[in-house]
């Protein structure tokens, strides 16, 4: 298999692919009105950034090993076997429970209820840690979409008026 800076191709290929489809985003949300536009670019320019650094972390080079170890410690570290299948499952479920709490109770309660139970029992971190990060997260979200961009969040199923 060819390599390129010391990894094989085939471990780029989901960035780079995450890159090409958010590429097509970040150019789609180019030709809606301007202020339609605003947040789609946004999350476009945010996730171009992120994955600059995800091809970044993937290299066998020293800013790429750098990046690693600065983002995520764990990953840098080779284990002996990978993740089971339990783990695997877990971190669905807890993407699919996230997803179900958006869609009932909507995006300010499932937010700190999700941040609060992935850093107190996936993270294992106190009850304090959990709360302060769960209300931090949602004072940023809400100061972020409610007060800065003057948007209405998703209320979910369960709050929307009849």
């Amino acid at each position: 298999m060819r390599r390129i800076l010391g990894t094989t191709l085939n471990d780029y290929l989901p960035a780079l692919g995450l890159l090409i489809v958010t590429s097509l985003y970040l150019a789609l949300a180019y030709t809606y009105p301007e202020k339609a536009r605003v947040f789609p670019t946004m999350v476009a320019w945010v996730m171009m950034a992120l994955l600059a650094l995800d091809l970044l972390s993937r290299t066998q080079t020293k800013p790429g090993q750098a990046v690693m170890r600065a983002l995520n410690p764990a990953a840098s570290k080779p284990s002996e076997q990978g993740p089971s299948s339990g783990r695997q499952a877990s971190a669905i479920l807890w993407i699919a429970g996230f997803t179900a709490a958006i869609v009932l109770i909507g995006i300010l309660s499932a937010v700190p209820l999700y941040v609060f139970a992935a850093i107190r029992f996936r993270g294992a971190r106190g009850y304090s840690t959990a709360i302060l990060a769960a209300a931090g997260t949602t004072a940023f979200i809400y100061l972020l979409f409610g007060v800065v961009l003057r948007l209405n969040l998703y209320p979910g199923i369960l709050f929307v008026a009849a």
